[in-house]
């Protein structure tokens, strides 16, 4: 992976400061969050919020009472017909959610079935998106958290160590010293294996599509 160089220059309040997605819905969280990880891997785009169709997705997000997201994939049957959603509106081409057909065989036993869901998730879904991790720590234990360890992360690449350096420097700004609540060694730690997971599957997806992963995906 072309992974990206942070640097104290290159590396501007977009690219670090997520608190204006605290609010939102997990499923949106967790979109932001791939986005931003495949920045670090060099899929060559600016910050989530930056990019005009996310503007744009971020607008109609905040007009929705229930954060409710429809499925959003193109979804063609073998004889040729373009499936709907529910609503009768037609599955666009973007975004982070497919829809799938199972055969399961009512034989098995409730165990064997999760075992093998399992098993499809971590090997054979064959999509570019995987599924939010987790393995994660920190108090409270959701998605928004994942956010700012990626902030650690990038902080962490252009020389912080998390030290009180880093705390003494930032004390006035209420993102960036919130962040010591959260212990950093482990942060980057998690952060390693998830890129680690998430440089997998993009070579896999570049693979099975014979083109590199930033062309499709983004």
């Amino acid at each position: 992976m072309n992974n990206k160089k942070w640097t104290m220059s290159s590396l501007t309040r977009d690219d670090w400061d997520f608190s204006c997605y605290k609010k939102l819905p997990s499923s949106a969280i967790s979109r932001i969050y791939l986005w931003e990880m495949d920045r670090d891997l060099g899929s060559g785009k600016g910050p989530f919020a930056k990019d005009p169709a996310n503007k744009k997705w971020l607008t109609s997000l905040s007009k929705e009472k229930t954060h409710t997201i429809l499925p959003n994939a193109p979804v063609v049957s073998s004889s040729g017909t373009s499936h709907k959603t529910r609503g009768g509106d037609a599955l666009a081409a973007s975004g982070s959610n497919t829809l799938h057909v199972f055969q399961v065989n009512w034989n098995c036993s409730q165990a064997e079935l999760v075992e093998a869901f399992s098993d499809w998730l971590e090997f054979g879904h064959g999509t570019p998106y995987v599924t939010f991790p987790t393995n994660t720590r920190g108090r409270p234990r959701q998605q928004y958290t994942m956010l700012e360890k990626l902030t650690i992360h990038r902080f962490h690449k252009v020389g912080y160590s998390g030290g009180p350096k880093f705390f003494r420097e930032n004390k006035k700004d209420a993102f960036r010293r919130n962040l010591k609540r959260i212990n950093w060694t482990l942060a980057q730690r998690e952060m390693n294996l998830h890129f680690k997971h998430r440089t997998k599957e993009l070579s896999r997806l570049s693979k099975a599509a014979g083109k590199n992963w930033k062309s499709f995906l983004y």
